[in-house]
């Protein structure tokens, strides 16, 4: 080992090596999918955290019980060096999302692929494990959840949003002098690993601010996409679900705030029409198709607004820039919430009779099959401004349509509007998405397919050449062949497989089996890492930084004493915005293209979580295991 990676691996930490298991070669058997299912499934509930432990710097990370492991990573990338700190750099992250994603994902495997039935005791600590990340700063019961847990604040009288182990890290790093490390690093030759530490602990105040975040709708969702699939499977899991129905005894908090909360750029409240300038540049083709006459209201990311901005900036907590966006991955996830919820008796039907929630579902759901049809305005980073991989949005979206054909198979759907909302994604799953995914399939030498998505294909070696790692691959080919099967296929309740729908092509039939026989082959082997890109912060580089016009910045217009933004608000027609775009803004231009995460030296928080990438594997191979002809 070189000297300069004996000086980067003392300072983050030696690189952990997974667990190797002999690799099956050849054609991939159902017999042989079934086992590597169970061996995914005892990996995935072995490492559910099974009682709380305290932080012990600087080994080990505060955990709490029934929660899943994912951390944050730094997206480094480039010469060797910047490689060996993305694979170090990591902090055990204590989000709702992980642990109520992966809950959702063994029970949808036991369900629909007739995986192992997972404990039920297991299944009631994921639930408790999310029931901190109610927003406490209500004096109400309430469904609206937060992505950290909140602790409680005397000075300001506040619950917010606080990620334990981003704390302990930041602290370890305060109390700990770096100095002498810098000198060795830059002795080393590693100038640019030394500057980038000093930046990061310079930055210190900035992460610890963006770390106060309000309530969300993403997370909101999730949780009542969680309890909507456990409403449907009370018979066979009643504690979990009696525990759910206990920490959610209002959910219609979630509808009211829903309707407060959503976008409406031809309204002329102030609360409500104006988003993040970084939204409005790719939305604009969206908003400019809608008559003027008409209003469209849109699912957003915070729930929070401008007046609360200025009661609740001062006392910590905060949406990112004050300004509210729009992410079309929080989007599907809310209008899986909304379908899933209705479809299985959480909330009732009649919801969809109040004019407002169903013009909310109604555009959201135009929102992401417009997306789907235009490739994301050629804009995926700002679309998917907190998901960075759209293959994941794909699969998110699929869900929603799965889950309402499902239903249909059986009976009559319980709102006409369903009908309407299935339609619109069949046409765009079926055609867009599903050309998108046979297009980027990949082959390799042993006649598998698979997908890439960007981590780890970004390095270079000493020549300059460019590394393609595949460290998100096992994931992305996963999350590949469950948007497809949710496309595709429908769970027949009698027989309890998956039938591919008739006139199915047999391009779609061979892309999934050949993608499941890349993941048998690979799924514990040495040669793929498990890592995903599963969420990130907002601000991956120059292209999701806020340099994008904007005729809005502060919180009051008008009053500028009163906080800023960075929002557009109202409608500004194309004319105008060309303007605007050769304007620049603050002296800069205004970026226009989106090339690529790897196409930018630079680095960037994301957050990856390998049980996460086990159990969605483990759902696409027990899904294409239980998968049969008409």
């Amino acid at each position: 080992m070189c000297l300069k990676q004996i000086g980067l691996l003392t300072v983050c930490g030696v690189v952990s090596v997974m667990l190797s298991i002999t690799r099956v070669n050849g054609t991939s058997t159902v017999r042989d999918i079934k086992s590597t299912v169970e061996s995914l499934f005892n990996k995935v509930t072995s490492e559910q955290v099974k009682q709380d432990s305290p932080f012990i710097p600087p080994l080990f990370w505060e955990k709490k019980r029934g929660t899943w492991e994912s951390d944050v990573r730094f997206y480094f990338h480039g010469h060797e060096e910047l490689f060996l700190m993305r694979e170090a750099f990591r902090v055990y992250d204590d989000n709702m999302f992980a642990t109520a994603w992966i809950t959702s994902c063994l029970l949808e495997s036991f369900r629909y692929g007739n995986a192992p039935k997972p404990l039920e005791d297991a299944v009631t600590a994921g639930v408790l494990a999310i029931e901190e990340y109610h927003d406490k700063n209500v004096n109400y019961s309430n469904s609206l959840m937060t992505f950290w847990p909140q602790k409680y604040n005397a000075t300001y009288k506040a619950w917010s949003s606080y990620p334990y182990n981003l704390h302990h890290f930041f602290d370890l790093a305060a109390s700990t002098n770096f100095s002498a490390f810098e000198q060795l690093l830059d002795r080393i030759g590693l100038q640019d690993i030394a500057e980038i530490m000093e930046r990061l602990l310079r930055t210190e105040h900035g992460y610890l601010h963006a770390f106060q975040i309000p309530p969300d709708f993403d997370d909101t969702f999730v949780n009542l996409g969680l309890g909507s699939l456990l409403a449907e499977m009370k018979d066979e899991f009643p504690a979990a679900h009696a525990q759910w129905q206990s920490q959610n005894t209002n959910v219609t908090s979630v509808f009211d705030a829903l309707k407060k909360y959503a976008y409406r750029p031809m309204s002329s409240d102030y609360n409500v029409n104006a988003i993040d300038c970084r939204t409005y540049f790719y939305l604009r083709y969206f908003l400019q198709k809608v008559p003027k006459d008409e209003d469209v209201m849109l699912v957003p990311t915070w729930i929070q607004n401008a007046d609360e901005v200025k009661i609740w900036s001062s006392r910590g907590v905060d949406m990112p820039f004050n300004t509210n966006n729009v992410d079309v991955t929080v989007a599907a996830n809310a209008v899986f919430g909304i379908t899933t919820s209705i479809l299985n008796g959480v909330i009732d039907s009649t919801v969809l009779d109040d004019t407002d929630i169903k013009q909310i579902y109604w555009n959201t759901s135009n929102l992401i099959a417009s997306m789907i049809q235009t490739n994301f305005s050629s804009r995926h980073d700002l679309a998917l401004l907190y998901y960075p991989s759209a293959i994941e949005f794909y699969w998110f979206v699929a869900r929603t349509y799965g889950e309402i054909t499902r239903k249909e198979k059986h009976g009559p759907l319980p709102h006409p509007i369903l009908n309407d909302v299935k339609e619109r994604l069949s046409e765009v799953l079926h055609d867009h998405m599903t050309t998108d995914l046979l297009n980027k399939a990949k082959n390799d030498s042993q006649g598998h397919l698979y997908y890439d998505d960007f981590v780890g294909d970004g390095d270079i070696d000493a020549n300059n050449n460019t590394l393609v790692r595949g460290q998100d691959r096992l994931f992305t080919t996963g999350m590949a062949i469950n948007a497809l099967l949710s496309t595709w296929t429908v769970f027949d309740e009698q027989t309890k497989k998956l039938i591919w729908e008739k006139g199915t092509p047999t391009e779609v039939k061979d892309t999934v089996s050949k993608a499941a026989a890349f993941l048998q082959a690979y799924e514990f082997g040495l040669t793929y890492q498990p890592w995903n890109a599963f969420f990130s912060g907002s601000v991956k580089g120059h292209t999701t930084g806020v340099r994008y016009p904007m005729n809005r910045r502060t919180l009051i217009p008008g009053d500028k004493p009163q906080g800023y933004m960075t929002a557009v608000q109202g409608v500004i027609y194309e004319q105008e915005y060309q303007e605007l775009i050769k304007k620049g803004v603050s002296g800069e231009p205004v970026p226009i293209d989106f090339h690529g995460y790897n196409d930018y030296p630079d680095y960037w928080p994301f957050w990856s979580s390998e049980p996460y990438t086990y159990v969605t594997n483990m759902l696409a191979l027990a899904k294409y295991s239980n998968t049969y002809e008409e």
